[in-house]
Protein backbone atom coordinates (compact mmCIF):
# COMPACT_ATOMS: atom_id res chain seq x y z
CA UNK A 1 0.00 0.00 0.00
CA UNK A 2 1.53 3.41 -0.70
CA UNK A 3 1.39 5.92 1.98
CA UNK A 4 1.16 9.66 0.86
CA UNK A 5 1.56 12.66 3.28
CA UNK A 6 -2.88 13.24 2.29
CA UNK A 7 -3.45 9.49 3.45
CA UNK A 8 -1.05 9.79 7.02
CA UNK A 9 -2.44 13.32 7.91
CA UNK A 10 -5.90 11.32 7.57
CA UNK A 11 -4.50 8.31 9.54
CA UNK A 12 -3.29 11.15 12.50
CA UNK A 13 -6.71 12.52 12.44
CA UNK A 14 -8.61 9.28 12.88
CA UNK A 15 -6.18 8.07 15.53
CA UNK A 16 -6.83 11.43 17.04
CA UNK A 17 -10.55 10.34 17.35
CA UNK A 18 -10.02 7.25 18.65
CA UNK A 19 -7.69 8.86 21.07
CA UNK A 20 -11.12 11.20 22.09
CA UNK A 21 -13.04 8.24 22.03
CA UNK A 22 -10.77 6.23 24.51
CA UNK A 23 -10.95 9.31 27.23
CA UNK A 24 -14.89 9.10 26.85
CA UNK A 25 -14.49 5.24 27.73
CA UNK A 26 -11.80 6.26 30.49
CA UNK A 27 -14.57 9.08 31.76
CA UNK A 28 -17.01 5.89 32.48
CA UNK A 29 -14.08 4.53 34.92
CA UNK A 30 -14.05 7.32 36.45
CA UNK A 31 -17.53 8.04 36.85
CA UNK A 32 -18.07 4.94 38.35
CA UNK A 33 -15.10 5.84 40.90
CA UNK A 34 -17.34 8.69 42.31
CA UNK A 35 -20.41 6.61 42.78
CA UNK A 36 -18.70 3.43 44.19
CA UNK A 37 -16.30 5.13 46.31
CA UNK A 38 -13.92 2.38 45.11
CA UNK A 39 -11.04 1.44 46.80
CA UNK A 40 -7.21 1.69 45.68
CA UNK A 41 -7.52 -2.22 45.01
CA UNK A 42 -10.40 -1.82 42.50
CA UNK A 43 -8.92 1.65 40.96
CA UNK A 44 -6.06 -0.86 40.02
CA UNK A 45 -8.00 -3.51 38.21
CA UNK A 46 -10.22 -0.67 36.63
CA UNK A 47 -6.79 0.95 35.34
CA UNK A 48 -5.76 -2.20 34.08
CA UNK A 49 -8.80 -3.28 32.57
CA UNK A 50 -9.17 0.00 30.76
CA UNK A 51 -5.02 -0.40 29.51
CA UNK A 52 -5.59 -3.94 28.58
CA UNK A 53 -8.86 -3.25 26.21
CA UNK A 54 -7.49 0.78 25.15
CA UNK A 55 -4.74 -1.80 23.99
CA UNK A 56 -7.01 -4.33 22.26
CA UNK A 57 -8.83 -1.29 20.94
CA UNK A 58 -5.61 0.12 19.40
CA UNK A 59 -4.32 -3.03 17.75
CA UNK A 60 -7.12 -3.54 16.08
CA UNK A 61 -7.10 0.37 14.59
CA UNK A 62 -4.18 -0.19 13.62
CA UNK A 63 -5.01 -2.98 11.67
CA UNK A 64 -8.00 -1.64 10.09
CA UNK A 65 -6.00 1.77 9.21
CA UNK A 66 -2.35 1.04 8.47
CA UNK A 67 -3.04 -2.78 7.90
CA UNK A 68 -1.11 -3.69 10.71
CA UNK A 69 1.88 -1.54 10.93
CA UNK A 70 3.42 0.47 13.79
CA UNK A 71 3.33 4.20 13.25
CA UNK A 72 4.17 6.38 15.50
CA UNK A 73 1.91 9.23 14.44
CA UNK A 74 -1.10 6.73 15.66
CA UNK A 75 0.17 6.37 18.82
CA UNK A 76 0.90 10.62 18.95
CA UNK A 77 -2.46 10.92 17.46
CA UNK A 78 -3.94 8.50 20.04
CA UNK A 79 -2.57 10.67 22.50
CA UNK A 80 -3.51 13.62 21.68
CA UNK A 81 -7.16 12.85 21.42
CA UNK A 82 -6.88 11.52 24.61
CA UNK A 83 -5.37 14.74 26.35
CA UNK A 84 -7.71 17.12 24.30
CA UNK A 85 -10.75 15.11 25.54
CA UNK A 86 -9.53 14.78 29.17
CA UNK A 87 -8.39 18.99 29.57
CA UNK A 88 -11.52 19.76 27.99
CA UNK A 89 -14.73 18.02 28.09
CA UNK A 90 -13.54 15.55 30.88
CA UNK A 91 -13.33 17.90 33.18
CA UNK A 92 -16.93 19.14 32.32
CA UNK A 93 -17.84 15.61 32.28
CA UNK A 94 -16.42 14.78 35.54
CA UNK A 95 -17.88 17.86 37.36
CA UNK A 96 -21.35 17.17 36.17
CA UNK A 97 -21.37 13.34 36.85
CA UNK A 98 -20.26 15.04 40.90
CA UNK A 99 -23.10 17.55 40.91
CA UNK A 100 -25.35 14.27 39.67
CA UNK A 101 -24.14 11.62 42.00
CA UNK A 102 -24.47 13.90 45.21
CA UNK A 103 -28.13 15.06 44.23
CA UNK A 104 -28.92 11.61 43.34
CA UNK A 105 -27.35 10.62 46.55
CA UNK A 106 -29.30 13.44 48.14
CA UNK A 107 -32.99 12.30 47.03
CA UNK A 108 -32.10 8.75 47.73
CA UNK A 109 -31.14 9.78 51.35
CA UNK A 110 -34.68 11.81 51.34
CA UNK A 111 -37.04 8.52 49.99
CA UNK A 112 -35.34 5.98 52.63
CA UNK A 113 -35.91 8.87 55.85
CA UNK A 114 -39.25 9.33 54.33
CA UNK A 115 -39.88 5.73 54.19
CA UNK A 116 -37.98 4.55 57.34
CA UNK A 117 -40.26 7.06 59.19
CA UNK A 118 -43.62 5.64 58.80
CA UNK A 119 -42.08 2.33 59.43
CA UNK A 120 -40.55 2.76 62.31
CA UNK A 121 -43.87 4.61 63.88
CA UNK A 122 -45.27 1.16 63.15
CA UNK A 123 -43.03 -0.94 64.35
CA UNK A 124 -43.22 0.78 67.46
CA UNK A 125 -46.65 0.29 67.53
CA UNK A 126 -47.08 -3.25 66.41
CA UNK A 127 -43.82 -4.12 68.74
CA UNK A 128 -46.33 -5.47 71.64
CA UNK A 129 -48.31 -7.59 69.65
CA UNK A 130 -45.83 -9.52 68.00
CA UNK A 131 -44.11 -9.90 71.22
CA UNK A 132 -47.29 -11.35 72.54
CA UNK A 133 -47.96 -13.62 69.86
CA UNK A 134 -44.31 -14.84 69.31
CA UNK A 135 -44.42 -15.55 73.07
CA UNK A 136 -48.05 -17.07 72.94
CA UNK A 137 -46.34 -19.05 69.75
CA UNK A 138 -43.88 -20.32 71.81
CA UNK A 139 -45.84 -21.83 74.50
CA UNK A 140 -48.05 -23.62 72.08
CA UNK A 141 -45.29 -25.27 70.32
CA UNK A 142 -43.53 -26.38 73.17
CA UNK A 143 -45.61 -29.30 74.50
CA UNK A 144 -45.04 -30.23 70.66
CA UNK A 145 -41.90 -30.29 71.21
CA UNK A 146 -41.50 -32.21 74.35
CA UNK A 147 -44.15 -34.80 73.25
CA UNK A 148 -41.60 -35.67 69.92
CA UNK A 149 -38.47 -35.47 71.42
CA UNK A 150 -36.78 -38.77 71.70
CA UNK A 151 -34.15 -39.01 74.66
CA UNK A 152 -31.10 -41.28 74.48
CA UNK A 153 -31.38 -44.00 77.06
CA UNK A 154 -29.34 -44.01 79.84
CA UNK A 155 -26.60 -46.01 79.37
CA UNK A 156 -27.26 -48.30 82.69
CA UNK A 157 -30.55 -49.35 81.29
CA UNK A 158 -29.46 -50.43 78.38
CA UNK A 159 -26.03 -52.59 79.93
CA UNK A 160 -28.92 -53.91 82.27
CA UNK A 161 -30.77 -54.87 79.91
CA UNK A 162 -28.09 -56.63 78.34
CA UNK A 163 -27.07 -58.32 81.77
CA UNK A 164 -30.87 -59.78 81.86
CA UNK A 165 -30.49 -61.20 78.36
CA UNK A 166 -27.24 -62.64 79.20
CA UNK A 167 -28.33 -64.09 82.57
CA UNK A 168 -31.78 -65.73 80.96
CA UNK A 169 -29.65 -67.22 78.18
CA UNK A 170 -27.89 -68.86 80.83
CA UNK A 171 -30.77 -69.70 82.73
CA UNK A 172 -31.56 -71.48 79.92
CA UNK A 173 -28.97 -73.16 78.70
CA UNK A 174 -28.38 -74.83 82.78
CA UNK A 175 -32.42 -75.60 82.30
CA UNK A 176 -31.86 -77.59 78.99
CA UNK A 177 -28.86 -79.18 80.25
Amino acid sequence: MEWTNGSQVYDLLLSCGLGFLLGAYYDVFRVLRLALKSGKRAIFFQDVFFFASAAVITFLFALAVTDGQLRFYVFLGEGAGFAAYYFTIGRMVMRFAGAAIRTVLRIWKLFWTAVRFPLSLLWKLLRPLFSQAWHFLQKILEKPAVFFKKGLKQIRSVLYNLLNKRRSAQAEDERTV
